[in-house]
């Protein structure tokens, strides 16, 4: 497992923005504004890659027929498509706190 694989295990997906809120904040401080900025780096980087694996699948779920939306390779590339959504979704309110510890520890 890669670096980026490891941190998007750690971070899991969450639907509970408040609990990924605190974790955040937690993890937040206890780093410097240095190890902030590459956690901050880290996460733009998963974000981005996440973002495109889910283009694939948009793609992937427009050329499927009806028969097929409908049956099981419809429903497995669905329930992947709401798992990334998920996962994009627990990364960005956790980049939001990362980005507001930044600006604490800058001032």
């Amino acid at each position: 497992m890669g670096l980026l694989d490891d941190l998007t295990n750690l971070m899991g997906a969450s639907t509970n923005t408040e609990q990924d809120k605190k974790e955040a904040a937690a993890e937040a401080a206890k780093l410097d504004l240095n190890g902030l900025k590459d956690l901050i780096a880290k996460v733009t980087a998963m974000l981005a890659g996440k973002n495109t694996e889910l283009a694939g699948l948009q793609e992937k779920l427009k050329g499927l027929s009806a028969m097929d939306l409908l049956g099981d390779k419809g429903g497995d590339l669905k329930d992947q498509v709401a798992k990334l959504l998920s996962m994009i979704s627990t990364l960005k309110t956790k980049l939001g706190v990362y980005e507001e510890a930044v600006k604490d520890k800058q001032a």
